[in-house]
């Protein structure tokens, strides 16, 4: 059985990393806005579990891999900058996993049951758009460190491809699941802004969060389009799919946005977007901030 099974994983390893992160991100979400508390705390805990796996992955495989001293070779001076990069989000996805443990445990002593619609209310998110929301959070954050670290792996190094299936198919999720989050917040209207927020902040805040889904469709598809441009395969879990255009030198270009321009601005732009929220909850003293999508 169990060469049955490590077969199977072997046959395509990055189908399958990347069904246990979609898996993983569904079930963590749903856990973290279910009505009873002591599955909440189960959610909070599997989203430290998720944190720290990042963490291991970079501190027990990637710095033994000798990618970091010897990676495929830069195409422009900014890819000296990746190795850094992936020691800052695995730092900071190792404090996080800390913190996140640590309210787990302060969670353990609340009994508040969860009371939540599915669509949206007047001052908060339902149930729907809060699951949506932090799916695409954690598979979209699993991306970033992911698409680094592959696009440094060598050309002949074995598990490269692996890499690509697992972040190419996380990509297509994600833009999926935005176009869904999309129809939905048609059919389900977005609960007003905080009403002390001054006209400054919620004009900030429309552009972030409009920023922030422009981000998540631009991001995939000009992966897709770099991919396909330069004759190589997109996949989907197990499917693979074979490149639409001929292989032209215009591959560049997306590739530029995909990997240079877009990035910078995400890290910008998200980073606004959390230190805003951190700013309304703890200094702004809103204390909607949060529960408007946390519970």
């Amino acid at each position: 059985m169990t060469e049955l099974l490590l077969s199977v994983y072997a046959s395509n390893p990055g189908a399958w990393v990347s069904t246990g992160i979609v898996f993983l991100s569904v079930l963590t979400s749903w856990a973290l806005n279910f009505t009873s508390p002591n599955v909440r705390v189960f959610g909070t805990v599997l989203a430290a579990i998720g944190c720290l796996i990042v963490a291991a992955w970079f501190f027990l495989f990637i710095l033994d891999s000798g990618v970091l001293e010897n990676p495929k070779p830069n195409q422009t001076p900014m890819d000296s900058a990746k190795p850094t990069l992936l020691w800052i989000q695995s730092v900071t996805a190792l404090l996080t996993g800390i913190f996140l443990l640590y309210v787990a445990n302060k969670q353990k002593n609340n009994s508040a049951v969860l009371d939540l619609k599915a669509k949206n209310e007047q001052n908060r998110y339902g149930r729907v758009s809060r699951i949506l929301h932090w799916t695409i959070a954690i598979m979209f954050v699993s991306l970033i460190p992911m698409g680094i670290f592959a696009s440094m792996i060598p050309e002949d190094t074995e598990y490269r491809n692996a890499y690509y299936v697992a972040h190419k198919t996380i990509g297509v999720t994600v833009f999926l699941l935005v176009l869904v989050r999309l129809v939905w917040n048609r059919i389900s209207k977005r609960p007003a802004l905080d009403s002390s927020l001054s006209p400054r902040e919620e004009k900030l805040a429309h552009r972030a969060h409009n920023t922030l889904y422009f981000m998540m469709l631009a991001v995939p598809i000009t992966g897709f389009m770099m991919t396909s441009y330069h004759g190589y395969e997109t996949y989907f879990f197990f499917w693979e799919m074979q490149p639409l255009w001929e292989e032209s030198p215009v591959y560049q270009v997306w590739g530029g946005f995909h990997k240079y321009l877009l990035p910078y601005i995400l890290y910008i732009v998200l980073g606004a977007h959390v230190l805003g929220a951190l700013k309304h909850q703890f200094i702004d003293k809103h204390q909607n901030a949060f529960k408007r999508m946390v519970s």
